[in-house]
């Protein structure tokens, strides 16, 4: 199934690609992403490019007979809106909400344990997870700041998911790459906020869909490199008492472009050890996982 998958797959990347191809002059018009004060971009470029992905992957995974990711369709719609007229942060976080409850809804864990469990406690598991998923969401798409970052750690983690999880995703990497022709640095088009937060909510259903405990480590260390810079950015500010929802540009991301890197550097420096904790998702054992996981924030430590 995976090789058929894998030769079906070069329709999704052209279809990505030309889809930025043909459309770039409107993304230049209507969804132009001006530089501020936070910005790790000088010049104007467009935004809303996830918009290739997010419908390549829907129509492929429609036509093959999985329409599990049109549940994630709603949150890249009102990310679309939002790279197009900033709609209000209720409305965007209240989309999440429920996209994370159907996300639950098809889980192992609800169909085997929610429901067959205390009300109570079932009521606070499922705020937890909604808690989770959406903070995941939001990780990733706090994360989409530098040129190529997002998309190509996520293509990594999503490889190794398809291998272990959900062959599916390997339509989702091939129109991934169709973007990243456009987002690797220096950039021509950023994915927006409809790319992101809809990356943010595979990426969620993809861990919480999981059968097992060891699959489920497995995804979230080897995201570990964009989750790790979100989440303590996020326990900084709240110890600091600075507003974790606030705009900022105090992730570690932000702060290595700050200190001279490039794009490329930046990028290429949570490409590497996403792609060694790949590797090891794959080929290691859970407990030398564990290991790299470890020194990976002692080297964020470091940095």
């Amino acid at each position: 199934m995976q090789l058929n998958l894998l030769f079906i797959s070069i329709l999704p990347f052209l279809i990505s690609y030309l889809i930025l191809y043909f459309f770039k002059s409107k993304l230049d018009k209507y969804f132009l992403d001006r530089p501020n004060y936070r910005s790790s971009h000088i010049n104007p470029k467009p935004s809303g490019g996830g918009v290739a992905f997010v419908s390549t992957f829907c129509l492929f995974s429609f036509l093959l007979g999985n329409n599990l990711p049109l549940i994630y369709l709603p949150l890249a719609v009102v990310g679309f809106l939002d790279d197009l007229f900033d709609i209000d942060r209720g409305l965007r976080y209240l989309t999440q909400v429920i996209t994370s409850i159907f996300i639950i809804i098809n889980s192992y864990i609800f169909k085997n344990y929610l429901l067959n469990i205390n009300f109570v406690f079932s009521f606070l598991f499922l705020l937890g997870l909604i808690i989770l998923i959406t903070s995941i969401i939001n990780f990733i798409n706090f994360m989409d700041g530098i040129d190529g970052l997002v998309c190509s750690c996520l293509i990594i983690v999503f490889i190794v998911s398809s291998i272990l999880i959900n062959p599916y995703l390997t339509i989702l990497v091939a129109a991934m790459l169709g973007f990243l022709v456009w987002n690797w640095p220096p950039s021509k088009i950023f994915m927006g906020d409809v790319g992101s937060t809809f990356l943010g909510a595979i990426l969620s259903g993809t861990i919480i869909q999981q059968e097992s405990l060891d699959n489920f480590l497995r995804v979230i260390i080897v995201a570990s490199p964009l989750l790790i810079d979100a989440f303590v950015c996020v326990i900084r500010r709240f110890f600091e008492k600075q507003p974790i929802f606030k705009p900022h540009s105090l992730h570690l991301y932000q702060r290595l472009y700050q200190a001279g890197w490039s794009h490329s550097k930046v990028t290429i420096c949570y490409l590497i050890p996403t792609f060694l904790l790949g590797l090891l998702t794959i080929y290691g054992s859970l407990n030398t996982l564990i290991y790299a996981f470890i020194y990976l924030i002692i080297f964020g430590i470091y940095l």
